[in-house]
């Protein structure tokens, strides 16, 4: 486990040094994901709040459901975007083949070797200014307790946002191009967690809970923290398996990666 850490700080500072070489590059994007994700917010904001209540969810909270998955979103993508993002040009070009001469796990050195994406600090600083707003405007209280369920809860739902994108890179051995299904499955539904899932049918929140559990991501810890009610015949204990579900899938996606290892033929580049 020592060596672990040792290795994984050593590609970090790598990682991190990497990103800082154009400061003015680097500080121009941070802005830019200010603006863009301001506007999203703002956005939703005036839409949900045009209607007075969405499912008997006020404007501001409807932000902490956006500002949870964003947030979880920035934490699960720091670490495994690039890795998710590059590995099908890696297995294009042939680079990929190197990682199988290594003497640790493929999956570690390709983590480790894409580097930290420290642009990820803006989705994180901008979801996190918006949650304190929204709660303030709540006039919510927050104590120990509720701010442990917090931190649990985000852990839980970064690990579920790295499982979705370690599962899609996973497409990268069977296919050198874009698959629309494991976009659709992995990211488009995910924008149905942006409301209250109680104001769709029971399919998709069968869906959102079950199967592809983004719901674990914000709609259940959020309706613990706000007192709001989870869908109907649904156990009472729900809103608390965030950690857990987020263990599930994350190791889940790691068994589907090495499975779709197991497969992969090299392109012989």
């Amino acid at each position: 486990m020592k060596d672990f850490w040792r290795l994984f700080t050593s590609f970090f500072k790598v990682a991190l040094r990497r990103e800082m070489a154009y400061r003015g590059t680097f500080l121009a994007g941070i802005i830019g994901q200010w603006i863009s994700y301001g506007a999203a917010f703002l956005g939703l904001y005036i839409t949900v709040s045009s209607f007075q209540v969405l499912g008997g969810w006020s404007g501001p909270e409807v932000l902490i459901l956006y500002g949870l998955s964003l947030m979880s979103y920035a934490v699960g993508a720091s670490f495994f975007f690039n890795f998710s993002n590059g590995l099908i040009g890696r297995i294009r070009s042939g680079e990929f083949d190197a990682s199988l001469t290594k003497p640790i796990h493929p999956f570690l050195h390709e983590v480790f070797s894409a580097g930290y994406n420290v642009g990820y600090i803006s989705h994180f600083t901008v979801s996190l200014a918006i949650m304190v707003l929204a709660f303030a405007s709540l006039s919510y209280t927050p104590t120990v307790q509720s701010i442990l369920f917090l931190i649990s809860a985000l852990l839980g739902a970064s690990l579920i946002q790295a499982a979705g994108l370690i599962a899609s890179s996973t497409m990268s051995f069977f296919s050198v191009g874009n698959n629309p299904i494991a976009d659709f499955l992995l990211y488009d539904m995910k924008e149905f967690t942006n409301y209250p899932i109680t104001i769709f049918p029971r399919g998709i929140q069968f869906v959102l809970t079950f199967l592809l559990p983004f719901a674990f991501m914000n709609f259940y810890p959020a309706a613990a923290l706000l007192g709001k009610p989870i869908p109907e015949g649904y156990p009472a204990f729900l809103p608390y398996l965030s950690p857990l579900a987020g263990a599930l899938v994350f190791t889940l996606s790691i068994l589907l990666w090495n499975w779709g290892l197991k497969h992969y033929k090299s392109t012989g580049s």
